[in-house]
């Protein structure tokens, strides 16, 4: 099992971005467009149990994948995990920790099994964990620009 953890710290109160971020729209505005993403069934908002399916090309192949919130701590965490889709195994809790100066740290934790067979020729872990660090990077960058904080100091 391979495990990929990012985090970044955002000027906004942990539950502004909790709330932020269990808002399927808002997650498609962060991702990087050549990603694709699509929601195919989701609700508004994540909650527990709830489960959300959706498509993104991965590899130059678009691939379904349908995910469940296993666990939901508003607004410390939540953990959604694979139920269908090329993947044996995906996990990604989500944790949030307020800081002091009024941000928030968000810490992503991902571990995953790459699929077998032919696909996972394309779909290797070095690959898988390569595009993560890219989408992640991506998604920071869109998260600061979103919450750029109180600039009236300067």
């Amino acid at each position: 099992m391979a495990v990929f953890e990012t985090e970044v710290d955002i000027q906004a109160p942990v539950e502004e971005l909790f709330d932020f971020l269990i808002q399927p729209i808002n997650i498609k505005a962060i991702s990087p467009p050549e990603m694709g993403l699509k929601f195919l069934e989701t609700p508004e908002r994540y909650s527990n149990g709830c489960e959300v399916r959706f498509a993104v090309q991965t590899m130059g192949q678009i691939q379904e994948f349908t995910h469940r919130i296993t666990h939901f701590d508003e607004p410390n965490l939540f953990v959604e995990e694979l139920i269908a889709g090329p993947l044996p195994l995906w996990k990604h809790s989500h944790h949030f920790t307020a800081i002091e100066t009024g941000s928030t740290n968000i810490r992503d934790v991902i571990e995953f099994k790459p699929p077998g067979g032919l696909i996972g020729l394309m779909m290797s872990e070095d690959r898988i964990l390569e595009s993560l660090e890219d989408g992640f990077y991506y998604r920071h960058q869109q998260l600061k620009n979103s919450f750029p904080g109180d600039d009236s100091s300067f």
